[in-house]
């Protein structure tokens, strides 16, 4: 009786042994399944990472072999141009992948936007950026300048941003407003510390939570803006689109590409009102109609008839040589981007900016 009660026993103890190695081989099963399922996704996002990735470096080589075939045909020619009719400028359409997805990419011309680094540097800047003695300051008024309406005091790409802020849609910017952001860019962008009259150096920035400093230097991002006083954030979303920081010195105004909204800047006089919507509309309908495809046709548009020129020509172009390629691309249904700034030089072109987020 007692073997049989002892056998009971170790048979008892056998059962829970294994039901324990059982639970502690399914933990270990689930740990392991759990795991391989994290490495397995890992490792597909890294393999789609890198199959978007060689599929925007593709986007962004066709880029350059476009510009590379524009600069080779403009060879031959006596005035060559950079307009919307040539290759690069074509309407994009999605390319379909044989694996599933598509590829998306197109060009813009960056000189068809307003450059913010053009703000600075000019002796009517220099005149401008400084804030002014008590007694001037009583004669500037509310306009920034010794001129009532606060248009003589400066340089003509800064009465184009004023007026360009002006333009802008789905947001109301007022011309008191527009001086001020005006101001304060070159405040943030210039290397001294004096503070314009509207504008805002270190001191306004310190003051913040959390505090920082101006740049004292030209932009190198776009959205370097979001850091100027005075420009909120529908302020931003709506100017973005419309301005550059490529190149950082020089450059013109390509006006055979600038949009209707950068063309409205450019009243070729000290006044401060934009140009009106219509009348933007009409300059880009004369472009594609073919009256517009010069600086002199350009300047004999009636809206300009009988407007001092002055120093406002040195800021307009026919030519080019940045770029921006925008590409997407969706795998596993998964989109990346790529923003690459290119430039143009003596028929070779380089890439001097990539980022896959804001320029």
């Amino acid at each position: 009786m007692y073997c049989l009660h002892f056998k009971k026993q170790q048979g008892g103890a056998a059962l829970i042994v294994a039901l324990l190695v059982f639970a502690l081989a399914s933990a270990l099963i689930v740990g392991l399944q759990r795991e391989f399922a994290l490495h397995l996704q890992r490792g597909t996002n890294s393999f789609v990472a890198e199959q978007g990735w060689a599929y925007l470096r593709g986007a962004e080589s066709l880029g350059v072999v476009a510009l590379q075939l524009d600069a080779g045909s403009d060879a031959g020619k006596d005035r060559p141009v950079d307009d919307l009719t040539e290759l690069w400028a074509e309407e994009a359409k999605p390319f379909p992948l044989t694996e599933g997805g598509w590829l998306l990419g197109s060009l813009e011309d960056l000189q068809g936007r307003f450059n913010l680094n053009g703000l600075v540097g000019s002796a009517a800047n220099d005149g401008a950026a400084s804030d002014p003695s008590p007694t001037e300051n009583e004669a500037l008024g509310d306009g920034g300048s010794k001129d009532p309406l606060g248009e003589t005091k400066f340089s003509a790409a800064q009465r184009q941003f004023i007026r360009l802020l002006g333009a802008l849609e789905n947001v109301q910017v007022d011309r008191q407003q527009a001086i001020g952001i005006m101001q304060s860019v070159v405040d943030f962008s210039d290397s001294d510390t004096r503070r314009s009259v509207n504008g805002a150096e270190d001191g306004a920035y310190e003051r913040l939570t959390p505090p920082y400093r101006t740049s004292g230097r030209p932009l190198a991002s776009v959205s370097e803006l979001r850091s100027v006083a005075g420009v909120t954030p529908e302020i931003y979303r709506a100017l973005a689109p419309f301005v550059t920081v490529w190149p950082k010195t020089g450059g013109v105004l390509n006006i055979l590409t600038a949009s209707a909204t950068v063309l409205r800047s450019l009243p070729l006089n000290d006044l401060l009102e934009p140009l009106s919507k219509e009348e933007g509309l009409r300059l880009v309908e004369a472009r594609a109609a073919g009256v517009i495809f010069s600086i002199e046709t350009f300047l004999e548009d009636a809206l300009f008839s009988g407007a001092e020129v002055g120093d406002f020509t040195a800021l307009l172009g026919e030519r080019s040589d940045w770029f921006l390629l925008s590409a997407s691309v969706e795998i596993a249904e998964r989109e990346l981007h790529l923003y690459s700034v290119l430039e143009r030089s003596r028929g070779s072109v380089l890439t001097r900016y990539r980022s896959q987020g804001e320029l």
